[in-house]
């Protein structure tokens, strides 16, 4: 088995020893603990958030007095007090209103994990998987407070500069991250913006 096999599997099965609904919950955990992307009291859209692995990360972060939202065009089965799930596209004009009625506010963190539906075709996936980028980043602009955070999936390739230079517009901090519970061969990487701009 190769080191980059060997690690997925230790994530995957710490995930169901910890009941963690997927070995990407560490990817934010890591980024949680470095960073303070999420703190308790926290209001939290979760968008791409099927299967609730970074639902139930943001869940016990926030604590009792925080909200969250996981937005997802698939169900998501998941029973947490301080969590709601919506079922509908992030490209959905009514999804922010939705969302602010169940935080109850504008949101203090938003968490991007989603990915295009892969073809196969690297150009066309990249390509896609950026105008989703572009979409999370839309979005805060119109559910963030001032000095919100981000965390952002993005593939790398031809337009992840223009993906980064767009966060760097939008907040005072941006980091590039590839957590460790990533595959080491993906070109999966994570934007963590901090202190999101008036």
């Amino acid at each position: 088995m190769r080191l980059s096999e060997a690690r997925t599997d230790y994530y995957r099965r710490r995930a169901r020893e910890q009941g963690y609904k997927s070995r990407a919950a560490y990817k934010l955990l890591e980024v949680v603990q470095k960073y303070k992307l999420i703190k308790p009291g926290d209001r939290v859209l979760d968008i791409g958030a099927a299967p609730g692995g970074w639902l139930q990360v943001a869940s016990q972060t926030v604590g009792e007095n925080g909200r969250i939202v996981g937005v997802d065009l698939s169900e998501i089965r998941l029973n947490l007090p301080n969590v709601r799930t919506i079922r509908m596209d992030v490209y959905d004009l009514a999804a922010l209103e939705k969302v602010r009625a169940l935080l109850g506010s504008d949101a203090d963190v938003l968490l991007s994990d989603l990915s295009p539906k892969i073809s196969g075709a690297w150009d066309l996936d990249h390509y896609r998987q950026i105008d989703l980028v572009l979409r999370s980043l839309s979005l805060g602009d119109e559910i963030l407070h001032k000095g919100g955070n981000a965390m952002l999936k993005l593939f790398d390739g031809e337009r992840f500069a223009e993906a980064k230079k767009e966060a760097e517009k939008r907040y005072l901090r941006v980091v590039v991250v590839k957590p460790k519970a990533s595959r080491s061969e993906s070109s999966e990487m994570y934007l963590v913006c901090l202190d999101r701009r008036a």
